[in-house]
C-alpha cells in the first residue's frame, strides 16, 4: 500500500520485522518513529481503511439489531403471562418508528416481529380460554359447571317432587364429572374468575348419559349455617349424610364438633324419628301374625268383591270406624249430589256398626274381624294420638291388600269432598306413567322430605314396584305406631325405593287447582 505522493522524492514504507514493529521514517542518518514526524513529508497509511470501517459498522449494527430481536422473542412468553391485556399490549410494543437502518428496514423487520408476536399472543389467548374452572385435584368429578333455570329444569325433567314456589326466580347448578359430559358450549370450563354460564336445560344435559339429581334446602336459613360436601372418588352413594353440631343435651352448639345425625333431625336439634317401644313392637307382631295367618282366605274373599265393582281394573278405597261415620256419610252424599258414580267405591269398615251404616248407604264393604279387631271404634281425639296411629294401620292394610291383588286404586280419606270425578284425571293418557301419585301435603318438615306426600289422597298403579312399597309398609307397623303417623314412614320408603329400584313418584301441584290440599 503506498501513500499519496507529496514531494518530488517518493517515500516508501518498508516492511518491518516479523514482530510487526511500528513503521519508521528516515531523516538523514537517523531513523524516527512515524509518531514523531512533524511538518511536511510522507504520512503513515492507516492499518484499516475508511471503507472497511464503514462495512464493519454496518454488519455489527445488523448483528446487534437481530440479536436484540431474537432476545425479545425469547423472553416474550414470560412477559405475556404478566400482561393483563396481552394481545393488544404486546402487539402495540411492536409499533416503532425510525432508526439508523432507515424507514424501509423498520417496515420489514416490524412486520416480522409483529407476525412472531401475534403467534405468541394467539397461543397465550388460546391457553387462557381453555384453562379449567377446577384444578386437577378434583378433575375426577368436577370438570365444568353450568346454570339452568330451576323451573325450566323441572319442566324438562319431571322429578316428581313438589317444585319450590320461588323456582321461577332461581337457578340450578349442574356439575360435570368428565370432559366428555360437557355440553357443546365449552364455556362451562371457563376460568375461575369467569361467570358461570347459563344454558337451557336441554343444552346443559345434551351429553349427560347419567344425571344424578339432588334436592337441597336449608329450612332454618336465618339460624343455621349449612354446607354441602361433595366427595369424589368414593364408592357411589345415593343418600345424603347429615352432620350437626350438638351438645350433650342434643341441642345446637356451634362450639361442638360436627357429628352424624339422622335426616329426621330438625335444625333445632329435635329428632322426629321415634324408636318403637316394646308395646308397639308387640302390638305390631300380633297384628302381623294375624294378617299372615289369614292372608290366603282374606285375599280369596276380597278378590271376588273386587271383580264385581272394579271399573277399568280400578277401585276407590276408603276406611272408617264408627267415630268417623258422619264424615263417611258426607263424602258419599256430596259425591252423589254432584252425580259422581260410587259403584267402584269399596269401604273397609273397622267395626260392625260402620259396616252396617255403609251398606245402608248402598256401598260395597269388606270387613274382616281378624284384621280390624285391633282398631278402636271411637274417633281420635287429636292428630297423632294412639287411636289415630292405629287407624293409620287400617289404612295400610286395606291399600296393601287391593294393590297385592293387582288392582289400581285411589285411596282417599273420608274428610275429603269431590267436586269432580277424580278418576277422569287419572285415566287421562297424557298424565304420564308414574307408579304413584300423591296430593301435596304442603308441610315442609324434615320428616316429610323430599315429597311432602299427603297420605290422605293418592293413586296407586299396581305393579311389582308398588307391591314392594306397600308390603314394606305392612312390615313397618311398629314404626308407624311409634311415630303416630304412617305418612312419614311412607315418604321415607318412597324416597328409598325411588332411589333403589326406580319407583316413580309424582306429587300433584297445589298451584294447578285440581288438588289444592288442606295445608295453609
Amino acid at each position: 500500500i503506498t501513500l499519496p505522493r507529496h514531494t518530488a522524492k517518493q517515500q516508501h514504507i518498508l516492511p518491518t520485522t516479523s514482530k510487526c514493529r511500528p513503521p519508521t521514517m528516515r531523516r538523514g542518518n537517523q531513523t524516527l518513529p512515524s509518531s514523531s514526524r512533524t511538518g511536511g513529508g510522507a504520512l503513515q497509511k492507516p492499518f484499516i481503511g475508511t471503507a472497511t470501517w464503514a462495512i464493519l459498522l454496518v454488519f455489527s449494527s445488523l448483528i446487534s439489531f437481530y440479536a436484540g430481536v431474537w432476545t425479545a422473542l425469547a423472553v416474550a412468553p414470560s412477559s405475556l403471562n404478566e400482561c393483563p391485556d396481552c394481545r393488544r399490549s404486546c402487539l402495540d410494543a411492536a409499533e416503532f418508528g425510525g432508526g439508523e437502518l432507515g424507514h424501509s428496514l423498520e417496515i420489514i423487520t416490524g412486520r416480522k416481529i409483529r407476525k412472531a408476536l401475534e403467534t405468541q399472543c394467539n397461543a397465550y389467548e388460546s391457553k387462557k380460554d381453555s384453562s379449567h374452572r377446577f384444578p386437577d385435584s378434583v378433575s375426577h368429578f368436577a370438570n365444568g359447571l353450568a346454570r339452568v333455570g330451576h323451573k325450566e329444569l323441572f319442566d324438562q325433567y319431571d322429578f316428581g317432587v313438589p317444585m319450590s314456589d320461588r323456582a321461577h326466580k332461581q337457578d340450578a347448578l349442574i356439575l360435570y364429572d368428565s370432559q366428555s359430559s360437557l355440553p357443546s358450549d365449552k364455556n362451562v370450563a371457563a376460568q375461575l374468575n369467569g361467570e358461570i354460564p347459563r344454558l337451557s336445560a336441554k343444552d346443559a344435559t345434551e351429553n349427560c348419559d347419567v344425571m344424578n339429581a339432588m334436592f337441597i334446602e336449608n329450612p332454618a336459613r336465618a339460624r343455621s349455617r349449612q354446607c354441602l360436601a361433595i366427595v369424589g372418588g368414593q364408592y357411589q352413594s345415593y343418600h345424603i349424610q347429615r352432620w350437626m353440631r350438638l351438645n350433650s343435651e342434643e341441642k345446637p352448639d356451634a362450639n361442638k364438633p360436627l357429628q352424624l345425625v339422622g335426616r329426621w333431625r330438625r335444625n333445632d336439634g329435635n329428632d322426629e324419628f321415634l324408636y318403637p317401644k316394646q308395646r308397639a313392637i308387640d302390638m305390631h307382631q300380633e297384628l302381623l301374625l294375624t294378617y299372615l295367618n289369614h292372608l290366603k282366605s282374606t285375599k280369596q274373599n276380597l278378590s271376588e268383591i273386587l271383580k264385581n265393582i272394579a271399573i277399568n281394573n280400578t277401585v276407590i278405597v276408603v276406611t272408617a270406624n264408627m267415630g268417623q261415620s258422619e264424615l263417611l256419610m258426607n263424602l258419599i252424599c256430596s259425591s252423589r249430589r254432584r252425580g259422581l258414580d260410587t259403584k267402584n267405591l269399596l269401604v273397609f269398615p273397622t267395626d260392625v256398626h260402620t259396616k252396617e251404616l255403609a251398606e245402608s248407604l248402598g256401598l260395597t264393604t269388606f270387613y274382616d274381624d281378624h284384621l280390624m279387631r285391633f282398631i278402636p271404634k271411637e274417633e281420635s281425639a287429636r292428630y297423632g294420638d294412639r287411636t289415630f296411629a292405629l287407624i293409620m294401620i287400617a289404612k295400610v292394610v286395606c291399600v296393601q291388600l287391593v294393590n297385592e291383588l293387582g288392582y289400581d286404586l285411589l285411596f282417599t280419606d273420608i274428610d275429603v269432598v269431590f267436586y269432580r270425578d277424580p278418576m277422569e284425571y287419572f285415566r287421562n293418557p297424557t298424565l304420564g306413567n308414574f307408579d304413584v301419585y300423591f296430593q301435596d301435603d304442603g308441610s315442609r318438615q324434615e320428616r316429610y322430605a323430599p315429597y311432602s306426600a299427603n297420605s290422605g289422597f293418592y293413586f296407586i298403579r299396581s305393579n311389582e314396584r308398588s307391591k314392594i312399597l306397600f308390603r314394606s309398609m305392612m312390615y313397618s307397623g311398629d314404626i308407624i305406631i311409634a311415630c303416630r303417623s304412617h305418612q312419614q314412614v311412607l315418604i321415607a320408603l318412597l324416597e328409598e325405593y325411588n332411589s333403589l329400584f326406580g319407583l316413580t313418584v309424582k306429587v300433584l301441584s297445589r298451584e294447578e287447582g285440581d288438588f289444592p290440599g288442606g295445608y295453609h
